[in-house]
């Protein structure tokens, strides 16, 4: 099971650059090439005002949790679309400090569902509450590609599916599977920590995939969770490329 993380409440006072992470300019705002057409059989718009990546890097000093100052940087850097208007955050680049630093001293706020949602609030504004999809970009890391594939062999239905994919509930085994995973962790941390904000809510997994003919070169740039997992970035060009779109149902059934 789940549940929450232990975290000091003084961190949620702590901005992004009091943790070393700086926010770098002139990000081009772009939903990735392969999950477009996805996301518009969503309703959801690719382009325009409304689509905001965000590339955060911890490339500064900071004060570590011990009060250590000018610790140096891990190098950890998130690089994330919001789309607001539509309750959507897709993920794109993430590697999470303990990652590109192993063994290093690491800032307070260092994980993934801990920068996205201070991203979502600063990005979103009111309607941080209406968040309802998380995309989890181009599957590469190991253990989550490995359970998918699991999932493939059992379930010969799922195989090279593409979208809609097959969506499989907390009430199933292979639901929470994949909620267990650091793709799954992640998001079920973030609606955990912001109930507050966001009601209570139960994750439903959307598993699919794309065959790399589909795939331009522009969406094939791996994402790997904040929780310290991370790929090599060598998938097989033979393989389909996979993906989970998260999505915050309601406690009471929607």
């Amino acid at each position: 099971m789940i549940q929450h993380k232990e975290h000091s409440t003084d961190k949620w006072a702590l901005s992004a650059l009091d943790n070393g992470w700086r926010r770098q300019p002139n990000v081009l705002a772009a939903v990735p090439e392969d999950l477009k057409s996805t996301i518009r059989r969503l309703g959801i718009p690719t382009e325009g005002d409304t689509v905001k990546s965000v590339y955060l890097y911890q490339d500064q000093t900071f004060m570590d949790s011990t009060g250590h100052r000018n610790t140096p940087p891990t190098g950890g850097k998130y690089l994330n679309t919001f789309i607001p208007s539509f309750g959507t955050i897709i993920t794109e680049s993430n590697y999470s400090p303990k990652f590109t630093a192993p063994g290093a001293k690491i800032p307070p706020l260092w994980r993934w569902s801990d920068i996205v949602w201070l991203l979502w609030t600063q990005e979103a504004g009111a309607n941080a509450r209406n968040l309802k999809y998380i995309v989890r970009n181009n599957v590469n890391t190991p253990a989550t590609r490995e359970l998918m594939e699991y999932i493939e062999v059992k379930d010969p239905d799922t195989l090279n599916l593409p979208w809609p994919g097959k969506s499989y509930d907390m009430s199933t085994e292979e639901g929470l599977a994949l909620l267990a995973t650091s793709h799954g962790q992640d998001v079920a941390y973030l609606v955990i920590d912001h109930s507050d904000v966001l009601g209570r809510k139960i994750p439903l997994a959307r598993m699919f995939t794309v065959m790399p003919g589909e795939v331009s070169n522009s969406g094939t740039s791996g994402s790997t969770p904040a929780s310290g997992s991370a790929s090599d970035g060598s998938d097989d060009e033979k393989e389909s490329y996979y993906y989970i779109l998260w999505e915050l149902r309601n406690t009471i059934t929607e």
